[in-house]
């Protein structure tokens, strides 16, 4: 009789485990949605709108409004950190 009570308190314990990481998970799944996955260009930034640029080093995005810039040769481009930056300057 134990064993059974047992697998019944078990069964109940996992099932409101479930149903707690499956509210989790919708709720993160929801504020992604509002605020934008940042690994995928021209979500993560700021405004909806806002044009993401490409590192010419590294090859990361970023949103322009947040990027380093530098000009070479007449041309602007656009830096995720200063290391970046630098290589570019340098090279």
């Amino acid at each position: 009789m134990k064993p059974v009570i047992i697998l019944i308190l078990v069964f109940f314990a996992v099932r409101l485990l479930r149903k707690n990481l499956l509210k989790k998970a919708a709720s993160m799944s929801a504020s992604e949605q509002k605020s934008g996955d940042s690994r995928i260009p021209n979500k993560g930034a700021g405004n909806r709108g806002e044009e993401m640029v490409l590192d010419p080093v590294c090859g990361s995005y970023v949103p322009e409004s947040s990027a380093l810039s530098a000009k070479r040769d007449g041309e602007t481009a656009h830096f995720c950190s200063t290391e970046c930056r630098e290589k570019f300057l340098k090279g």
